[in-house]
Parts: structure tokens; C-alpha cells; sequence
């Protein structure tokens, strides 16, 4: 018995990427730009660029008496814009009104404001955060502020001291280095919530349903679909009131955390952080570890670690587990696992998510108690295939990698190409054929071990299913594979290798299929030939009647061994009480083995 179970992730669509303008959106407008050459007299450069400025700041569209705040943000070292700080515009009672992303000149613009005292706030990634003083816009003007950004170094020993204390700290901005550490990973969540709410970029995006074996690696099962959204978050209150998991009728519901989540303040006060050095996997990186603060209630909560960069602290993924499950339910397998990408332009994207659940079976104790205990598991992810920005001619900006399976199938010596093998995955709808060379390509897999599924005729026919290979498939790489088919001979001497010979050492092999070609599992099939004992004048006169029965497999499959050569025999099949009137066949000695269809119509 399987617990039903479905999964939302929190990750707001999973439409995450820390993404940054080109041109303003709906609320911003961009400016002219004249690109002045080396011969060109300084000063009449710069007034000329302030009459551009001044003249592009007087078409910023008003509503009605709104006023504006321009920020501009230069680096701190060589005064370049920075391109994709995010941008907090706070009154003088500390709350955030609105909030942008610096575009390639490094501005963000906010506009449709009310005359008051307001301040800027700037941060991003490897930079110190910087809040400019209280300034004043008054009615009908636009005020500008220039910021810059200094570059924020992290003490790592500072870090490593903290973690050999094994201090968790709730709220990570009350620790030293922790709160450091925290700050970084704090930027990248928040440019991702920002990104989610403005729409910023269009996603095609492909999800997954994987069954895995109890290993939680090789996939039995595979289904995909594509799309542009996929689920639904759910709010912070809710997750930390009622749990990560929470019923649903008969099954469960897991959820993940979102960006919106991690930095809420029921999630900060009610987990605790702490430093973790990366080891295997995220050997170099450096971790944010959060885990349920003792005062927790037993709600199902998660425990995990957002992993940076050891040398620039940006973000690269976020894994987790859940907590205070059943113990006979629970493992280290059951969690998530959140990726996150740095672009060649400075974007951020969330390319890949998962969250793996078990899969319960109900077994009975010596004391005939009904237990639960974990058969297999369940992994429901998502990748985004393409991202674009937004709007109609919006060009694109990514397009994902996946990996390749790339192959040859051989006769059974590995001297010639085998043309028109099945190649497929185990679990997938998805099938090939080789071609005249016997090569065969499966290309758009997601990373995942794959069970490698080989057949051909010349085999089917006697019922003979190659055992799958299995292969890891890396995004971004082809994964190279060659197979040898046994001959047909070699199929039935293994098939028939612990099998009486006593009447011969011949095979009858074949499927049982009704009148329109459907297989029969379950049919019964019957093989009789006559042995004469005596003869007169050379001629026989007493037979006994000898036979083998065989029923056919869940494919319809059947196989009778045993059987002797060069002898007239009579081959019936059976299946819910209809037999067909019997067929002649004879095998052959130089063949060794005969294939027979058997067909049955019923009566209708």
C-alpha cells in the first residue's frame, strides 16, 4: 500500500532568478545615452550630458503631483556603474516602500511618490550594504542620490571558531560571523523574491514525476510535462502553524521553502543557524546551517543548509530535510535540494528544484502489528528550460543543458551493426531505433541514473527481455554506451539449461495472443507427440502419448524445453475455458529450437 501524496513548492513558480534590467519596467523609463570619443572637450562633455540628463529626468511620466528618486550606484574602488544591486526605497520610520533592481548604468528610478523623507538602501552580493542619510522630496521634484558600494570581505576563521563552539543562533543578525554569512545569502534570497513579484522574465519550464528504487537513485518511473508556471507557495505563518507537511485526505502535502519563507520572521524566530565547512559535494563551499530551535512545537519542520561560494559567498543551493517525522518513514533521502546559477551577465536564475518524499508499505510485526516502513521513493522537481525577458520581442537568456545517451548495439560476436533495435528508458514512453549503423541518441534527459532498456525482434519473438543496463546521465554531457544481443541460440540454451532433457533437447517458444494480436498472461499451452513401443513387420503398432504443458508469462510469453527433435508434434493453447483444435509443428534437429504463435479466438 502507497500513501498518496502530493507536493507544492514554495518556490513561487519556481520562476526564481536574481535577474537584472536592462531597461526599467512599467514603473521606469530610460534615458538617452550619447557615447562622447577621446577628441571631445571634457568640459563641453559634461554639459552636454547634464542637458541630457536634465532633459530625459523632465519626461519621467508624473502622476499628477508625484515626485521621483533616481539612485545611481557606482562601485566604491573605480566608480563603474553596478549593474543588478537591489535597490530599497524606506521612509523615515524604516519601511520599505518599494524596491529595485539597477539597471547596466546602475540606476533605479522610483517614481509616483508623495512629497516626504525617505533614505535609499543599496546591497548586493560581495558588497556591503550601504543606506544613504535622510533626504527630503519636495512636491513636484525629483531627487537623486548617489550611492557606492564597497566590497565586504568575510573572516572565514572568525566562522570555523564559531562552529567549534556549536552555538545555533536565532536570528542570524544577532551572531558576528554568522550574521555575515547570513547577510550574503539574505541578498541573493531577496533579489530573488523581488524577481518573482515583478515578472521580470518569462520561464518555459519542465517538471517531473520520478519513481526511484529504495536506493533513491535508479528511476523505475518517468513522466514530464512542460509548461510556464509550476506550483503555488504557500505562506511562512501557515508552514511554521501547521507544518511542512501537512494532510490531505488520505495522503500528505509537502512543501518547500521559498525565499519569501526564509526571510520571514516566524521562520527566524523559530530556527537557529549556525556555520557548516562543505565536505564531499560542497568541498570549498560554505554553509549556512538552520535546524527548528528547541521551543518548537512537533509540527513537521525542516532543517537544512544554504551553501555559498568560499571565495565570492554566492549563493549556490539550498538543501533540506524535514523533521519530526514518523521515525519508520523518515531518512536522510526525504528532503529538497534548490539550485542556484550565476550568468555570464550577472543574472541568477533557480534552474533546478526537487523534493524528494517516500513512498510507504504497510508490513505486520511478530506481535501481528501493522507497521510503516519506506519501499521506495518519490522525487517531484522542476527545471527551467529557457528563460526570456519579458515582453514581445523579449530575447532569451538562457537556454538549459541536458544530457545526452549516445550508443551502438552489436550482433552477439560485437562484429556487425544491429539496424531496428528498441532502445528505451525504463519507467519512460520514450523510444528509439538504431539505424542502419545500429547507433541510437536519447537526447533532453534531465541528471539522473537511467535504466537502459535493449531489445530487438529477433529476440522478442522468443519472449527473451534483455536485463537493463543502467547509466548516470550528467546535464550537459553524453553518456556513451555499446551493447552485444544475444543470438537466438545462445537465448534458448540459457533458457533451457536446468530443464529435463530426457525427451529431447529441442525448444517450442512463442507468445499466446487472442484474435486481434493482444497477449494472454495466464494462458495455458500444450505440446503432445506419439512414442511407439512396438512394432510388427516394421510397421508401429503401440503408441504412447507424451506431452509438456507451460503457462505463459505477464507478456504472453511461454517456453517449453525438453522437447525431442524431428517429431510430428501437437501444440494447443488454452485461456478462460476456450482450446484451440491444436496445430502441427516440428523442430528441426540442426535448429534446435521452433517459434510458434499460438492463437486463440473465443467463441464470440
Amino acid at each position: 500500500m502507497s500513501s498518496g501524496m502530493r507536493v507544492f513548492h514554495a518556490f513561487g513558480f519556481l520562476q526564481y532568478a536574481l535577474s537584472y534590467q536592462e531597461s526599467f519596467g512599467k514603473e521606469y523609463c530610460s534615458y538617452p545615452m550619447t557615447v562622447f570619443g577621446p577628441r571631445t572637450p571634457m568640459r563641453f562633455g559634461r554639459v552636454l550630458l547634464a542637458i541630457l540628463i536634465a532633459t530625459s529626468l523632465s519626461s519621467i511620466p508624473t502622476h499628477g503631483n508625484a515626485q521621483t528618486v533616481l539612485a545611481r550606484v557606482l562601485d566604491g574602488e573605480d566608480s563603474r556603474p553596478v549593474f543588478g544591486a537591489l535597490a530599497y526605497l524606506v521612509d523615515s520610520e524604516g519601511t520599505v516602500l518599494k524596491s529595485a533592481l539597477t539597471d547596466q548604468l546602475g540606476r533605479a528610478l522610483f517614481v509616483g511618490l508623495q512629497a516626504g523623507t525617505f533614505r535609499v538602501r543599496v546591497e548586493m552580493i560581495g558588497k556591503a550594504t550601504v543606506e544613504t542619510d535622510l533626504f527630503q522630496v519636495a512636491a513636484g521634484a525629483t531627487a537623486t542620490q548617489d550611492v557606492r558600494l564597497q566590497s565586504s570581505a568575510i573572516v572565514l576563521e572568525g566562522l570555523q571558531v564559531e562552529a567549534e563552539g556549536g552555538r545555533c543562533r536565532v536570528r542570524p543578525s544577532q551572531g558576528v560571523g554568522v550574521a555575515n554569512l547570513w547577510d550574503e545569502a539574505r541578498k541573493a534570497l531577496s533579489a530573488a523574491a523581488f524577481t518573482d513579484r515583478e515578472a521580470i522574465y518569462l520561464y518555459r519550464t519542465t517538471s517531473y514525476t520520478r519513481d526511484l528504487a529504495l536506493d533513491a537513485k535508479t528511476i523505475q518511473r518517468e513522466e514530464e510535462r512542460t509548461g510556464t508556471r509550476l506550483f503555488d507557495s504557500k505562506p511562512a505563518e501557515d508552514l511554521i502553524e501547521n507544518g511542512f507537511v501537512q494532510k490531505d485526505g488520505d495522503g500528505q502535502l509537502y512543501f518547500a521553502p521559498d525565499a519569501d519563507v526564509l526571510l520571514s520572521d516566524p521562520f527566524l524566530d523559530s530556527h537557529c543557524f549556525r556555520f557548516t565547512a562543505g565536505q564531499g559535494e560542497a568541498e570549498g563551499l560554505v554553509g549556512l546551517g538552520f535546524e527548528p530551535a528547541s521551543s518548537r512545537n512537533r509540527n513537521v519542520d525542516i532543517s537544512g543548509t544554504l551553501w555559498l561560494d568560499g571565495q565570492t559567498f554566492e549563493l549556490r543551493w539550498l538543501q533540506y530535510n524535514y523533521e519530526n517525522l514518523d521515525p519508520d518513514i523518515n531518512s536522510s533521502e526525504v528532503g529538497g535540494h534548490v539550485k542556484f546559477q550565476r550568468l555570464p551577465n550577472g543574472t541568477w536564475i533557480v534552474p533546478e528544484w526537487w523534493i524528494q518524499m517516500p513512498r510507504i508499505g504497510v508490513f505486520y510485526d511478530t506481535s501481528g502489528r501493522a507497521r510503516m516502513r519506506i519501499t521506495a521513493y518519490r522525487r517531484t522537481g522542476g527545471r527551467i528550460m529557457q528563460v526570456r525577458e519579458a515582453g514581445a520581442a523579449g530575447r532569451t537568456i538562457v537556454e538549459a543543458q541536458t544530457g545526452t545517451i549516445e550508443g551502438v548495439v552489436l550482433d552477439s560476436l560485437g562484429i556487425e551493426p544491429l539496424a531496428g533495435a528498441r532502445v528505451g528508458l525504463v519507467g519512460s514512453n520514450q523510444t528509439v531505433f538504431t539505424d542502419a549503423n545500429g547507433q541510437f541518441v536519447i537526447r533532453g534527459l534531465t541528471g539522473g541514473r537511467y535504466q537502459i532498456s535493449i531489445s530487438h525482434p529477433s529476440v522478442e519473438e522468443v519472449g527473451f527481455r534483455p536485463a537493463p543496463i543502467i547509466e548516470e546521465v550528467v546535464e550537459g554531457q553524453v553518456t556513451g554506451v555499446q551493447f552485444r544481443m544475444p543470438a537466438k541460440s545462445d537465448v534458448v540454451f540459457e533458457a533451457c539449461r536446468d530443464e529435463s532433457q530426457e525427451d529431447g533437447s529441442a525448444a517450442v517458444l512463442g507468445q499466446v495472443v487472442d484474435r486481434r494480436g493482444r497477449a494472454l498472461p495466464g494462458a495455458t499451452v500444450s505440446l503432445t507427440w506419439e512414442r511407439f513401443r512396438a512394432t510388427l513387420g516394421g510397421v508401429p503398432q503401440q503408441a504412447d502419448v507424451l506431452g509438456l504443458q507451460a503457462t505463459a508469462d505477464a507478456d504472453g510469453y511461454y517456453r517449453i524445453c525438453g522437447v525431442p527433435e524431428n517429431q510430428l508434434l501437437t501444440i494447443r493453447g488454452g485461456f478462460d475455458g476456450i482450446e484451440t483444435a491444436g496445430d502441427t509443428i516440428r523442430v528441426r534437429g540442426e535448429s534446435g529450437a521452433r517459434v510458434h504463435r499460438v492463437e486463440i479466438r473465443s467463441n464470440g
